[in-house]
């Protein structure tokens, strides 16, 4: 029999260590003489091979007596326990798996305790059992009386106040539900009258925006789009420090980290308003609609598929546009979003070389493994995906239609067949029919290839025009960082300066000319480098140093601005 009930106990005695300890109680059914228990080696929404295997310590198996099985690892994070242990006398069909988790990252993909909280990612957290269906886990909390609050989007299944008692339907679900603990602020509102759950761990810079009412009119838009709520309850976990960015979705609710000291700044709150609504539009679009390749999961290996243009594309382009629609940002406000997606596009070489579809299918050693070469050879699936969707819609609105209908189309075959995912051809053949097949065929040309596409012309459609830098500035064509007064290449970007005449990433630039330069120097070298001279430059190389001599060339033309100049019309096509 497949199926099989679990109980977890998580226990956090000492933040201060950065672990927790995990017991699991179970029984085993008499056909099987042993089994496996795994750990993820990924999170979905994340594609990369994580391996949290690695965090892992203290395995053992007991049965309620006392008694050890034996088990042996077999594999990066699983362990194979034998029930049939010739040393085990007592019990042998119920057991307790026991083992400890180091916790010291904090990202919306990793767990993080130390004695201000407790976040925690259930892949990194949960073992599962090969072969076996879960049914509605229980999971028991237990931590340190000086903090208050446990938040999560798992179920409350608890009859005492002291007892943190939660249950999840099935092991995808337990996984899916991250886990925050301590005394975070927390607040909420409702909406059709659905919980809507807010928690704070850190705090941004004093700031004149009112976060709660804002995430409520996002919430309120999109689930209006969208036509209905599919959850009970949301929860919305959310990371106040310096330098942190990110956002994972969950089935019914969302881990978001933010700058705390981005959010003084207007671009930097809107910035946070869109990836709240990516994260929330992520409830229907990938948890729910989603290529077939995403769910049901197989923890331990890659999950390829070539359609992240549907699940990231679609929604970078849906998060501007909602808060746009919302009316959190204005007309001008957005199309300086769109100039800014257009103009990391345009630098980007890789695009040159790497399709929609080539992207998504290698995200697991491209997007996630960023080196030194990633944008000469690749291009990102947010960033293309969300611009070809743009594309999208003004070919949609031109044809009487527009983004809704095509959102309206994919929930309802999410509705229909809800437990197998979509390919491809069903995409495309809902554009077709909402305009023609000609359309169709562009979309996909898009998506397949590695043409150019005419952003300007579509622009123009839509009543915007593009203005561009008229003046010719040096451009060496490097990334570089400093450490101190160092100056050191990150990335050589292909076809400009510095890679056609032999800057390599990791040279420390040392002089130009004969002039020592440091880092402060640098950062305004098109002030004093002229436009088709040819400098020497010297450079620390693998400890050894070389002389460089460059041609400095100018910097590809940007967009300096995107202008309406028809507004009613621009709108029109915006929604």
């Amino acid at each position: 029999m497949n199926l099989m009930k679990l109980h977890y106990k998580i226990k956090i005695d000492n933040p201060k260590t950065h672990y927790l300890s995990v017991t699991i109680r179970g029984q085993r059914s008499k056909d099987d003489a042993k089994l496996s228990f795994f750990i993820p080696s990924w999170s979905p929404g994340s594609y990369l091979m994580r391996e949290y295997g690695k965090h892992i310590q203290n395995f053992k198996a007991l049965n309620p007596g006392g008694e050890f099985y034996y088990f042996e690892q077999v594999d990066k994070g699983v362990y194979e326990v034998d029930f049939e242990s010739k040393e085990v006398k007592g019990d042998k069909e119920n057991f307790e798996i026991h083992y400890d988790v180091f916790c010291h990252e904090l990202t919306v993909r990793t767990s993080h305790i130390d004695e201000s909280h407790a976040f925690l990612h259930g892949p990194t957290i949960f073992m599962g059992i090969k072969d076996k269906n879960i049914l509605n886990p229980e999971v028991e909390v237990e931590f340190p009386p000086l903090w208050s609050k446990l938040t999560t989007g798992l179920r409350d299944i608890s009859t005492k106040r002291e007892v943190f008692l939660y249950s999840a339907d099935n092991y995808d679900d337990l996984i899916d539900s991250p886990i925050e603990i301590g005394c975070q602020e927390t607040d909420g509102f409702r909406v059709d009258g659905i919980d809507h759950e807010l928690c704070w761990y850190g705090s941004p810079m004093k700031h004149g925006y009112n976060l709660k009412a804002d995430i409520k009119t996002i919430v309120e838009y999109i689930s209006k789009t969208m036509g209905e709520i599919p959850y009970e309850k949301y929860t919305f976990i959310t990371h106040f420090a310096p330098n942190l960015f990110g956002g994972l979705e969950h089935k019914n609710s969302t881990a978001l980290q933010y700058c705390s000291r981005a959010m003084i700044d207007r671009s930097g709150y809107t910035d946070w308003l869109e990836l709240v609504a990516h994260e929330y539009f992520h409830t229907w679009n990938v948890k729910r609609i989603r290529p077939k390749e995403l769910g049901p999961f197989n923890y331990l290996s890659e999950g390829f598929t070539r359609m992240h243009w549907l699940t990231e594309g679609l929604t970078s382009f849906m998060d501007q546009l909602f808060v746009y629609r919302c009316g959190l940002t204005t007309l001008s406000e957005y199309l300086e979003k769109m100039k800014a997606n257009l103009n990391r596009y345009y630098s980007i070489p890789g695009r040159k070389f790497h399709s929609l579809e080539d992207s998504s299918f290698n995200a697991w050693i491209k997007l996630y493994r960023p080196d030194e070469n990633s944008n000469n050879s690749s291009i990102s699936y947010y960033l293309k995906g969300g611009l070809v969707f743009f594309a999208l819609n003004i070919l949609l609105v031109k044809e009487g239609s527009g983004i809704n209908a095509l959102l309206d189309l994919l929930w309802k075959r999410y509705k229909a067949d809800p437990e197998n995912g979509m390919e491809d051809h069903e995409v495309y053949s809902m554009i077709e029919s909402l305009t023609n097949r000609k359309v169709r065929e562009r979309f996909e040309n898009m998506i397949c290839s590695t043409e150019e596409i005419d952003f300007e012309q579509l622009l123009k459609e839509m009543s915007v025009e593009v203005e561009y830098t008229t003046d010719s500035k040096v451009d060496l064509g490097v990334v570089t960082s400093n450490t101190g007064d160092r100056v050191v290449i990150k990335s050589v970007t292909l076809d400009g300066a510095a890679h056609k005449y032999g800057l390599n990433a990791g040279d420390e630039i040392i002089a130009i000319d004969g002039m020592r330069v440091l880092s402060g120097d640098f950062q305004k070298y098109d002030k004093f480098l002229t436009l088709n001279k040819t400098y020497r430059f010297t450079v620390s190389r693998l400890g050894y140093l070389t002389d460089v001599e460059v041609l400095m060339e100018s910097a590809p033309r940007s967009i300096v601005a995107l202008k309406s100049t028809n507004e009613e019309l621009t709108k029109k096509f915006l929604g």
